[in-house]
């Protein structure tokens, strides 16, 4: 009973971790796309057009594009971890209202499962398996968290 009841401290410092990587390859994928052309993507000056055409201004663009590249690699290696994930929550909000005209399902249930994602890792922090974790502990062992006791 005990393994449908408890949460297992050691293996939620596993799944942030598998999520971090997870929110951090997709941004990082999709921002080398928009910034440098790769994996089938246009390259910057065609991704600012693109924005320009739904009305997003040279700028702000320039930010989210940026916002995906940066925040993705920040967030797959666990460096500022709770800024890159805020800022990217942000990010995939802005989208997720944007693309909410043209349809949930077809278009905005992708961002939004992304600021999600991103929302549960500002609040859940980079745990254990970090740069974050091992700057504050300056390389030393990281304990682990401790196991709840059953009331």
């Amino acid at each position: 009973m005990k393994l449908l009841t408890v949460t297992n401290a050691k293996l939620l410092n596993v799944c942030i971790l598998l999520l971090r990587c997870t929110v951090g390859v997709i941004l990082f994928g999709v921002g080398l796309g928009k910034v440098f052309g790769s994996f089938g993507g246009y390259g910057l000056e065609s991704t600012i057009q693109h924005y320009a055409t739904i009305g997003i201004p040279a700028p702000l663009a320039y930010l989210s594009t940026f916002t995906e590249l940066i925040g993705g690699f920040l967030l797959i290696v666990g460096l500022l971890t709770r800024p890159a994930a805020f800022a990217v929550m942000i990010n995939m909000l802005v989208a997720t209202i944007v693309l909410l005209p043209m349809g949930f399902f077809t278009e905005a249930a992708y961002p939004l499962s992304l600021t999600v994602s991103a929302a549960i890792i500002v609040l859940a922090g980079p745990t254990a398996y970090s740069i974050d974790t091992w700057l504050v502990h300056s390389g030393d062992v990281i304990p682990e968290p401790r196991e709840r006791s059953e009331v």
